[in-house]
């Protein structure tokens, strides 16, 4: 069950990896953000109708009020979560608004795993978790704080990482009973349309010269982002909160990788050790 669950895992973080490397190419082509989320979350809600509709539909009474309510609100932080991210990053470095988000979140989301869903940690673990934490610290911008507006927008990093936090909790409360996840999944993505029609709605006309481009990219992006979240319950049905997460928060390997493949970027001395150091604290969690 643990190779399984790992390389769930692994397809996971490799998923959100690609979806964050989209990211980097509509920050590069200068697409409007609200359009670029409607149009997503257009995409997402209708695969989650087509699963629901293939699979199996969950009567709402037998999901409970308080998950449904828990969804909707789950909806809302997927809008929240990408309107942060590209909002912080106009005035923030990229890696180290990433490496500052997923060090503060993995350490928070071990305490609650710890707390509130009896997660253990074996030695073995902890020293993979210090070993990641530590090869992760290598991607730090040494100027992020000469950046122009950084103690205004410091308050985005924060909430993006409250959002990040709640999204996964709520995951893992959800994971509980998988046969629900089609409906869980529709429920949620149904409450992120309507916030990206609220916030987006005005964006149309102004950009409808993007909306092409955005739809074709969004269209692999909506693909990988489905992987991820339906994988999701799956990896937090078989393990722990912390151990999960943590892989996952090895994701800005992809779009590193990706962007000197790409666009010819490269890799430097710190980010070659840091991959290294990365693979083999992967290795300590098996």
């Amino acid at each position: 069950m643990q190779e399984y669950w790992l390389i769930l895992t692994l397809l996971i973080t490799i998923s959100i990896g690609i979806v964050a490397f989209i990211n980097k190419i509509f920050a590069k082509k200068g697409y409007n953000v609200e359009l670029s989320m409607l149009i997503l979350y257009s995409m997402m809600l209708c695969i989650s109708a087509l699963l629901m509709f293939f699979q199996w539909f969950t009567p709402l009474q037998e999901i409970g009020w308080l998950n449904i309510i828990l969804c909707v609100l789950w909806g809302i932080q997927f809008y929240g979560y990408s309107f942060v991210m590209m909002s912080a990053l106009k005035y923030l470095p990229t890696s180290t608004y990433f490496i500052t988000v997923r060090l503060s979140s993995s350490f928070v989301l071990l305490f609650i795993g710890i707390l509130f869903f009896w997660d253990v940690i074996s030695t073995k673990e902890m020293l993979g978790f210090v070993l990641g934490i530590w090869a992760m610290t290598l991607l730090f911008e040494r100027d992020w704080n000469t950046h122009k507006d950084m103690k205004r927008w410091i308050y985005f990093l924060l909430l993006w990482i409250m959002l990040l936090v709640f999204g996964h909790s709520v995951t893992k409360l959800l994971s509980i009973e998988l046969s629900h996840v089609p409906t869980l999944l529709f429920i949620a993505f149904l409450s992120a349309f309507f916030t990206s029609i609220l916030f987006g709605y005005k964006h149309i006309e102004q950009n409808k010269q993007q909306i092409k481009e955005i739809a074709i990219m969004n269209i692999f992006q909506a693909f990988f982002f489905f992987v991820y979240f339906y994988f999701l319950f799956q990896v937090y049905h078989l393990w722990d909160l912390w151990i999960s997460y943590k892989i996952q928060s090895y994701s800005p390997f992809i779009p590193i990788i990706l962007a000197a493949i790409i666009y010819r970027e490269k890799i430097s001395l710190q980010q070659w050790i840091w991959i290294l150091l990365t693979v083999f604290s992967l290795y300590l969690f098996t």
